[in-house]
């Protein structure tokens, strides 16, 4: 069973992090830059993939249960968070 089951999930993203830098970041980056990496906490596999459903769905299959990190090759984060706030001369004051 995942060692991590019980940490956060900040723990999981750190832990997953420091594996894709050790083992991966220096063979992954300029090869496949803009796929995605699914990788196994546990066992440290990873699995690459164009779309990040196909990354997970790879991994889940072949270590069902288990916890993944998943990364955007070449990107510090799997997506980019934004929010769009109002244009300021559009509101009212």
């Amino acid at each position: 069973m995942p060692s991590l089951t019980a940490n956060s999930s900040q723990d999981i993203a750190d832990q997953g992090a420091k594996i894709y830098d050790r083992r991966y970041r220096a063979e992954f980056e300029p090869k496949w830059t803009g796929r995605f990496a699914a990788i196994d906490i546990d066992s440290e596999q990873a699995f690459v993939a164009d779309f990040p459903e196909e990354a997970l769905a790879n991994a889940r299959a072949a270590q069902p249960g288990h916890l993944f990190y998943l990364v955007r090759i070449g990107s510090r984060g799997a997506f980019k968070i934004s929010r769009r706030l109002p244009d300021a001369h559009t509101r009212k004051v």
